[in-house]
């Protein structure tokens, strides 16, 4: 039987994020929690600091005025699924991921939908042509996922 994934939220103290959980989800749980807990800050620090430097080098190509490889867009978000995964394996789960992420990236929720939504439907970045940039797939962001998902290349 799986075991049922415990809510987890993250604060940042100091430029450190501590983890948290529900007084039940503690009084219930037989693992040792507060080992879980210092893995999942860890976990969530260190992809916390590689999304951002994702985002840092995503702002250099705007910054410079240069079209944004999709590839760049689809990284970010297979690392917002590493960090998913990596606390799936923990038997947690963030308590409001899109709430989190805005709030510790300083993004907007509807464009990080549209990175999650890309990496969702494309499963491999050598699916996305290196020349496609992400001003192409933006707007329709699901359709073009799946038009490159399917092997049909976006124009």
């Amino acid at each position: 039987m799986e075991k049922k994934l415990i809510f987890v939220s993250f604060k940042n103290d100091n430029d450190k994020y501590n983890s948290y959980i529900d007084v039940d989800s503690f009084l219930s749980t037989r693992d040792d929690i507060e080992l879980i807990m210092k893995k999942a800050a860890s976990i969530y620090n260190n992809m916390i600091i590689k999304m951002k430097n994702k985002i840092n080098e995503i702002a250099e190509y705007r910054r410079k005025r240069c079209p944004l490889p999709t590839r760049k867009i689809w990284e970010l978000g297979d690392i917002i699924f590493k960090l998913v995964e990596d606390l799936n394996e923990l038997n947690l789960q963030i308590d409001g991921i899109y709430n989190h992420l805005e709030r510790d990236l300083n993004v907007k929720r509807k464009w990080l939908e549209k990175v999650i939504i890309l990496r969702r439907y494309v499963p491999d970045k050598s699916m996305i042509p290196e020349y496609l940039n992400w001003g192409k797939c933006e707007k329709g962001t699901r359709r073009v996922a799946e038009q490159i998902k399917n092997g049909i290349i976006p124009k």
